[in-house]
């Protein structure tokens, strides 16, 4: 599908692990928050997915 520049952090832990460009999976929109959500191929375990969320103007991966 799309590349998308995302930022990887663990709010959780205060962790940050920086910005990865990552494969998406599909993009929709939070039925929830209304906002942008995708997605993603995980860059850590290959196979895996994780889902993503669109907040101040930057793709966040929450690991927490």
């Amino acid at each position: 599908m799309h590349n998308l520049n995302v930022h990887f952090m663990n709010r959780g832990y205060g962790t940050d692990d920086g910005y990865k460009t990552v494969d998406a999976v599909n993009v929709r929109v939070c039925e929830y928050t209304g906002r942008p959500q995708a997605t993603i191929a995980s860059p850590y375990f290959p196979g895996d997915t994780l889902t993503i969320q669109y907040e101040n103007n930057e793709w966040i991966c929450d690991l927490d």
